[in-house]
């Protein structure tokens, strides 16, 4: 989910990244609040199609990640997701990928605001919705208006909260020794879908945990040796996939039949376990939506605002007053806080949130348009066998998008 921030701030410090680091800032990209939803996802579609959408999902987006890259090298002067655009495709490229990101940005502000109202409601069980939404909206408004240097420490929370919560998972299962909730003795689970009406649900949900590409080019400019970035990127995919497929193996075989849309609402449920190892990752996962939220938010922000003060109307009110400038601006964030957590009011289901930005959002950034563009500026130089494998996985990729978009938005009792 942090990509966004690539096209608005800089990962780039005066010191040079290391093999390390950049593994780390590319893991801390890909890892993210996604995770929650894996054992669903395999509810969903049993074991043998989920492990073939997560290998999938994993190879075609290792691949796009070096595309990306590709598109970039040899052009001075550019270096971000959005000069691929420009690149490929004029002006318009730009303007289209900027569009997209202000969607997906306002997407997963929704998303945040039904994790954390959700992790309200595993915490304290006599939370109802409305409240918990509300809750979410009055601890979540001061982190938009905190500078960004101050919320810089979000991404750690969020990737040792997703750590942390794995390693409890995988202790929760195996010191359980009976059904539910246990390694030991499994919940009866499925080779293929139960529901194959639901399936198209499921592949926003795997691509979730993909996301991230617009800030790869940024990992990429800031390392020490750019020519070891391709190791960069499948170190970091071993250390993802390892981490994904052992939340969902793990999370699907506890919990079966009744693993929920978020594997955090069953632990939750369980009180044989370690109530104080869950309640410390139940308050991880709490405080990763308020630590990121304002950083996911501030790109947005950014935009709004640059769009308001270029009203002739809003300059000539303000043009011999600061007080009126911080008032618009304080408006703006506060506008902009009540719709996103007003859109999660009227679509509370976080499963729904995170399909939809994986479907619309994660195939179409991470790898539709990356293809696009590579095809757009090398296919002449491509060769037959690559220009086959770049429209087979356009042509998949096209049709899981439009099925997991639309999807997401049936009503629940259809799938």
């Amino acid at each position: 989910m942090s990509s966004l921030l690539s096209e608005y701030t800089e990962l780039s410090a005066p010191l040079k990244s290391s093999y390390l680091h950049s593994v780390f800032n590319a893991v801390n990209v890909l890892i993210g609040v996604g995770v929650l939803a894996l054992p669903f996802a395999f509810r969903i579609t049993g074991w043998a199609l989920g492990t073939l959408l997560l290998l999938f999902c994993c190879f075609i987006t290792n691949y796009t990640a070096k595309v990306i890259i590709r598109c970039l090298e040899g052009r001075p002067g550019t270096g971000s997701y959005g000069d691929m655009g420009a690149i490929a495709f004029g002006p318009r490229g730009r303007t289209v990928v900027g569009g997209v990101f202000v969607i997906e940005l306002i997407t997963i502000g929704v998303a945040m605001i039904i994790l954390l109202g959700d992790a309200l409601m595993s915490i304290f069980s006599s939370v109802p919705l409305m409240s918990s939404r509300i809750i979410a909206y009055i601890l979540t408004l001061p982190t938009l208006y905190l500078p960004i240097r101050k919320l810089a420490y979000g991404s750690f929370v969020g990737i040792v909260s997703c750590f942390a919560l794995l390693t409890i998972v995988l202790y929760d299962g195996i010191t359980k020794r009976h059904a539910p909730g246990s390694l030991l003795e499994p919940q009866p689970t499925n080779l293929l879908p139960s529901n194959i009406y639901a399936v198209p649900l499921s592949f926003g949900l795997i691509m979730s945990g993909f996301t991230g590409h617009a800030v790869f080019p940024a990992i990429h400019r800031d390392m020490e040796e750019p020519k070891h970035y391709s190791r960069v990127v499948n170190t970091s995919y071993v250390i993802t996939i390892i981490t994904y497929v052992s939340m969902a193996w793990a999370g699907y075989t506890m919990f079966g039949d009744f693993t929920l849309s978020e594997i955090t609402q069953n632990l939750a449920n369980i009180q044989e376990y370690n109530q104080v190892l869950n309640g410390f990752v139940l308050w991880l996962v709490f405080l990763t939506p308020i630590s990121k939220y304002g950083v996911m938010m501030t790109p947005l922000i950014m935009t709004l605002e640059k769009s308001v003060w270029s009203w002739p109307l809003i300059q000539d009110w303000c043009q011999h007053s600061n007080s009126r400038m911080i008032l618009i601006s304080g408006l703006d964030r506060l506008l902009l806080h009540t719709f996103v957590v007003g859109i999660a009011i009227a679509f509370p289901n976080f499963d729904r949130v995170m399909s939809l930005l994986g479907s619309l959002f994660s195939f179409g950034i991470s790898v539709i348009f990356p293809l696009l563009c590579h095809f757009q500026l090398f296919h002449q130089e491509m060769s037959l066998s690559q220009r086959i494998m770049d429209a087979s996985i356009l042509a998949i990729t096209f049709v899981l998008a439009i099925l997991g978009t639309a999807w997401s938005f049936f009503p629940q009792q259809v799938v």
